[in-house]
């Protein structure tokens, strides 16, 4: 069961040995070979729990194909060798569209004239910027330069952009010159100021700007020949090397860095791809942006696996955007967030645009409700709709719907275990609890983080020593490998002893015909501690009352469910992924005086 595993020992060893930037994570080797006897010993234990009368929540599921063993690079060359004149990218904005074969000569030229700057593998390459189709190929040409490239959120500020950059130790990073309403290059050079490790600044714009180099001129300095070793070198990275720093959304703290490896990439685009049958034929309206897991999987590397093309629809996410280019480019598949989803339903009902080439979509980055996908189904006149689980410490995906699958599964639960991936549900001791039953989700296999970089100490609490990964989500695993998802323990209630979690009132509150979103949160009690505060979002041209909402729960769920405080709004704090930040919306309703706020100690 577990022989793909072990069976790397010596790649693993000759990486470790050269290749200096594992060591920034402390002793891979030693991690190795202390999950290696782990797994040795686990491989007893779980034939047991599949024997026994009475089943733990732990499983395995092997899959029916093994892991590639491949880089990044690797999967591009095979990818322009396989498909050399099929469309790869479309960006919409900049009216550019490369084949395999014309994104892999761009991205060869990049990484040599990176290498041409002093940079060399190992050295982090920071990539701050929507998305543009320079953001695609400066991440592949990292990938096959044995970078780690360092994604940075675009909407973020002075402060959060010299955090990344100082934490990850960037040398250098490509961003446009301006997003919205941010003057990047300004903002670069100030903060290189403070990053004494940043040496080079690259703009991608047709003007020069003072105090940096521009991407085209740095694209182009480098002769044929070095161009021609870049394909040469590419047996010099290892699998196993970290090839992607990407930061948590920090809602609770300082982000953490996160060090995915070219192994959980590669692997975890191609499982994705298989769940979801997406084929040569296929064409994606990317809307997700690509300095975050999802698109990175999901769009970037997955067509390198496919053959199938990418159109980036525009810089950021914008719902009739989506839906004009999904029309106009005859997009079968496209993406969102449960936020996401909404927008793009509400936009489509007003617009009526001819969507009809869609045949399938995938919603992820946070849960949604059964009443979510009627909708989607409804509105956007398509059946497949299909989940996916997955945290930025996880690659991306470890619970995926099975395309094709039985409606009430997708509905009601986050999907299916991923192949090569083993999943245990445990209890606040770590002992796994039975099926059926709540715990904190764990997970191990090949898609596991390296470590969060240079942070040994959260990289402890998170990793197990052996090889488990705990993802601080509740969830309920069944025999037949799908999951569903409770909620996080830090969005739970507690109202007088009783245990709430958020998005069981959601999913009910969402039943309502007037309700398009809601949001459920704690507000301080005196007397129980905690009472729900529901925060909805109404459908257009609608009306409702509190009593309105609260006589709709009487009888229908817990009365210690029922919202002490409704609020009606009409948009929520969200990160540029669209993740709703509820501690954001916590924050506003209690300066604003619709909650009551908690008592200074």
């Amino acid at each position: 069961m577990f022989s793909s595993f072990t069976s790397v020992s010596r790649h693993v060893l000759f990486g470790v040995l050269n290749h200096k930037n594992h060591s920034r994570c402390f002793s891979v080797l030693h991690q190795h070979f202390k999950e290696r006897r782990q797994l040795r010993r686990s491989n007893t234990q779980t034939k047991v729990n599949f024997s026994h009368a009475v089943k733990v929540s732990h499983m395995h599921n092997p899959g029916d194909f093994p892991l590639l063993d491949k880089t990044i690079g690797q999967l591009l060359s095979d990818a322009a060798a396989t498909w050399p004149e099929r469309t790869c990218v479309v960006s919409i904005p900049q009216n550019i569209r490369l084949t395999f074969t014309q994104l892999l000569k761009r991205v060869d030229s990049l990484a040599a004239g990176l290498k041409k700057l002093g940079l060399k593998k190992g050295d982090r390459l920071g990539l701050w910027g929507p998305n543009d189709l320079e953001w695609f190929i400066t991440f592949l040409s990292a990938a096959r330069l044995g970078l780690i490239v360092v994604g940075i959120n675009p909407a973020y500020q002075q402060h959060e952009l010299e955090y990344c950059l100082q934490k990850a130790g960037v040398k250098a990073i490509v961003a446009p010159d301006t997003f919205k309403t941010q003057n990047y290059p300004k903002m670069l050079l100030a903060a290189k100021e403070e990053c004494p490790t940043l040496e080079d600044i690259i703009i991608y714009s047709p003007d020069y700007v003072t105090g940096t180099r521009r991407f085209a001129d740095v694209e182009n300095l480098a002769t044929k020949a070095e161009v021609d070793a870049i394909a040469a070198e590419q047996d010099k990275v290892s699998i196993h090397d970290g090839c992607s720093i990407q930061f948590t959304s920090g809602s609770t703290g300082r982000s953490k860095a996160t060090l995915i490896s070219h192994r959980g990439l590669v692997n975890n685009s191609k499982e994705a791809a298989r769940r979801a049958n997406i084929t040569i034929e296929n064409k994606i309206c990317l809307n997700m942006p690509l300095f975050h897991a999802f698109g990175m999987v999901m769009a970037q590397l997955l067509v390198l696996h496919t053959g199938s093309s990418v159109v980036l629809e525009g810089r950021s996410f914008n719902p009739q955007k989506t839906l004009q280019v999904i029309a106009q480019e005859k997009c079968t598949v496209t993406y969102g967030t449960p936020t996401m989803w909404v927008h793009l339903i509400e936009a489509q009902q007003r617009l009526q645009l001819p969507t009809g080439s869609l045949q399938a979509g995938i919603t992820g980055g946070a849960p949604a409700s059964s009443e979510l996908f009627k909708r989607i189904r409804g509105v956007l006149d398509f059946n497949d709709i299909m989940s996916i689980y997955g945290l930025t410490e996880t690659t991306a995906i470890v619970f995926q719907s099975i395309r094709g699958e039985d409606k009430s599964l997708t509905e009601s639960t986050v999907g299916h275990l991923a192949n090569h991936t083993e999943a245990m549900i445990v209890d606040q001791n770590g002992v796994p609890v039975p099926f059926g039953e709540t715990g904190e989700l764990w997970i191990r296999g090949y898609c596991n983080m390296l470590c969060y970089w240079k942070d040994e100490e959260n990289t402890r609490k998170t990793l197990t020593e052996d090889g488990w990964l705990k993802t601080g989500d509740q969830f309920v695993l069944q025999e037949n490998g799908y999951a569903t998802i409770v909620g996080r323990f830090k969005d739970m209630l507690i109202r007088g002893g009783e245990n709430i979690f958020p998005k069981e009132i959601e999913d009910f509150l969402m039943t309502h015909p007037k309700v398009m979103q809601a949001q459920v949160i704690g507000a301080y009690d005196e007397a129980y501690g905690e009472e729900v505060c529901a925060c909805i979002q109404l459908r257009d041209g609608v009306t409702m009352t509190k009593n309105e909402l609260t006589d709709y729960c009487k009888n229908k769920i817990a009365h210690f469910k029922i919202p002490r405080y409704v609020t009606f709004v009409n948009e929520y704090p969200k990160t540029t992924t669209g993740k709703i930040q509820k501690f954001l919306l916590k924050e506003q309703l209690e300066k604003t005086g619709v909650i009551p706020e908690r008592p200074k100690l």
